[in-house]
């Protein structure tokens, strides 16, 4: 299922209180959120939309001399802490597990810090443990959602009621999965068992990005050990990043940073490499419409068709879609616009089969 939507993907961070969700949020938005030390300080969902990095799009937007610019964006929710038992309402939980449900990656803050001021809920270092604790709270709340719908679906298989009786087998698989410890984002369905699953928006089946806050004077063994466990058990991306240190760089401009960095003898995990992290967790990637009156970055699933891609920029182009003229961005920029391409046969017609690329430009020609 190709994620059809552009400047609107959506991450929320999670973690036990106190691990640096709210200050990496305060970072990549410059949004002013609590970042006290104390649990539970993040008491409504904070929200704040990035701008994704890109270069492609600056150079086009230079070569257009375009009068908007329109850059893909991913919302980030700052979700407040969670505690063993947060599925059954302990602290804050219910009405923070409700805000998961409404993003499309889950990026887990895990502290891999010693400090003797700010506190840690369980009063020890162990980001491994806390990442155990934080799954299994979502599995714990998709277990409860899962039994709820399994009344209704049984209700329907009995009747005989097709529709019902998939939904039921499906319903049986995830719940034997998650009783296991199992995330429905680690358990394998058909195309079928997807679609059935999608619009019920479990917790865990939201794909994963693993953040361990890091400081400096850590040992760097301990660090990596923990770095590869957690690979190791889930399979997915995990940054180590010094989350002060970035909020701190956060406020500096592009001379300081360098000059920073020089300093360090090391380029430090940065804002924009957490954001093309969450870009890639997704399995994103980027193309482009563009003229003098507006230059568009628009982002799709991998994978998908450049039909589906017009549906992206109007549903009415996906509707109407007849066929589409595609170059990549850089070279059109650099044979010198679309006459030029054109000439030196870099400009290829394509059908609704065609698989969009990243860094594709393209012009749809459609009906509607």
């Amino acid at each position: 299922m190709s994620i059809k939507r552009s400047h609107s993907l959506s991450l929320g961070i999670v973690g036990l209180p106190n691990v640096g969700k709210s200050t990496v949020f305060n970072s990549l938005t410059k949004m002013a959120v609590p970042a006290q030390n104390f649990p539970f300080c993040t008491i409504d969902k904070n929200v704040g939309v990035v701008e994704i990095p890109d270069e492609r799009l600056k150079k086009m937007a230079e070569f257009f001399k375009a009068e908007k610019i329109v850059p893909s964006a991913m919302t980030f929710v700052d979700i407040a802490g969670l505690v063993k038992g947060a599925s059954q309402g302990e602290g804050l939980g219910n009405q923070f597990l409700s805000h998961i449900r409404e993003v499309d990656v889950i990026m887990y803050m895990l502290r891999a810090f010693e400090s003797n001021t700010i506190t840690h809920v369980y009063d020890r270092v162990d980001p491994v443990e806390d990442f155990d604790i934080v799954q299994s709270e979502l599995i714990l709340k998709d277990i409860e959602s899962v039994e709820k719908k399994m009344g209704n679906a049984e209700k329907m298989s009995r009747i005989g009621d097709e529709g019902g009786k998939k939904e039921l087998e499906v319903l049986k698989k995830v719940l034997e999965g998650l009783n296991k410890g199992i995330p429905v984002v680690d358990m394998k369905f058909t195309i079928e068992e997807e679609e059935i699953l999608y619009d019920m928006f479990l917790l865990t089946s939201k794909r994963r990005l693993l953040v361990l806050n890091c400081k400096e004077g850590m040992d760097s063994e301990k660090v990596l050990n923990w770095k590869e466990e957690l690979e190791k058990k889930t399979g997915d991306v995990v940054l180590v990043v010094d989350v002060k240190l970035i909020g701190d760089m956060a406020e500096m401009n592009d001379d300081e940073i360098s000059e920073y960095v020089e300093l360090l003898g090391s380029k430090p995990v940065m804002m924009k490499d957490i954001i093309y992290a969450a870009f890639d967790t997704l399995n994103l990637i980027t193309f482009y419409t563009g003229s003098q009156k507006e230059c568009n970055a628009w982002s799709i699933e991998r994978g998908a068709t450049i039909k589906e891609a017009a549906g992206v920029i109007h549903t009415d182009l996906e509707q109407g879609f007849i066929t589409a003229d595609v170059v990549n961005v850089e070279k059109l920029i650099e044979v010198g616009g679309w006459n030029a391409a054109k000439e030196n046969g870099l400009v290829k017609n394509q059908g609704k089969e065609y698989l969009v690329q990243d860094g594709d430009y393209v012009i749809i020609l459609s009906n509607k």
